[in-house]
């Protein structure tokens, strides 16, 4: 794999916070398309089963807050970032762009560490609710990389940037597509019919997101023939005062000083157990 490779960045400020936007090239898509094809899926039991099946140990689909087990196809399973050439590398460009992201936003002090990862095989008919994910740290990320992305839903019209043309749209044109809110409405705001901070993101091969681990975000259902692949994985954050030392073992008073740096209006800490976050599909 090349080291200099050309990938577009973009960070997003939104409101209360930002997230990040990158255009992987091909070669890395196809790089963990092929390693998914020929590794992940032959060497997971549960691929193929349908979900509650009693084969199902190793995939994620077990924990699932959602429904991502329409067709038989559909699964939720581990990728592996530590002990194989393509998870290794793919750690590598995940961690530098959430480098670059948190040093646009001025955390550039900040040490991220993708830990986990996974990928969701979508077939007709799946969805998944409203969620955030867990980490391990007082902050963290998550990510999303979209690797396959069915003709039904690359042939729907793109949303304006903020996502404002389907704020009302229940007439199919956000199938499959990816929502996001990270709204902090207080009473003023709901009495004067405030609109929350939303967004709906359209799926396209190559495109990688990164945001904040506690972004409720949702997949939103499609009908049509294709699957829809991504590949999703969690950071989690280290101030400098943390580096060498576990989070937990830190006196109380240390602990409520860094968890100020990460404190956000929708706050969440995972804690050392996987966190808040119960699903983790995308």
């Amino acid at each position: 794999m090349e080291s200099n490779l050309d990938i577009k960045t973009q960070i997003i400020p939104r409101v209360l916070t930002h997230t990040f936007r990158a255009e992987l090239p091909m070669q890395i898509v196809d790089m963990i398309n092929k390693y998914i094809d020929e590794e992940v899926i032959p060497h997971d039991p549960s691929f193929g089963e349908v979900a509650g099946n009693s084969k199902v140990q190793n995939s994620y689909t077990r924990g699932l807050v959602g429904q991502i087990r329409q067709d038989k196809r559909s699964a939720q399973l581990d990728f592996d970032i530590y002990n194989t050439d393509t998870g290794k590398i793919v750690k590598e460009l995940l961690d530098k762009c959430c480098v670059q992201y948190l040093t646009g936003i001025g955390h550039g002090d900040t040490h991220p560490d993708v830990f986990e990862a996974w990928t969701v095989h979508s077939y007709a008919g799946d969805y998944n609710p409203l969620h955030d994910h867990g980490v391990k740290t007082p902050g963290g990320l998550s990510m999303i990389i979209y690797l396959q992305v069915p003709k039904c839903i690359s042939d729907l019209p793109s949303p304006d940037d903020d996502g404002s043309i389907y704020f009302n749209d229940v007439s199919g044109h956000v199938d499959g597509f990816t929502y996001f809110n990270w709204s902090n409405l207080n009473k003023a705001d709901i009495r004067t019919l405030y609109r929350a901070g939303e967004e709906y993101v359209k799926p396209k091969v190559g495109t990688l997101l990164i945001f904040p681990n506690w972004m409720k975000h949702a997949v939103m259902p499609f009908f049509g023939e294709g699957e829809r692949r991504t590949f999703s994985a969690n950071c989690n954050l280290y101030a400098p005062e943390m580096l060498g030392t576990k989070f937990t073992d830190m006196p109380e008073e240390k602990q409520n000083q860094i968890k100020g740096m990460f404190k956000s209006n929708s706050y969440r800490y995972g804690g050392g157990g996987g966190g808040l976050g119960k699903s983790k599909s995308e």
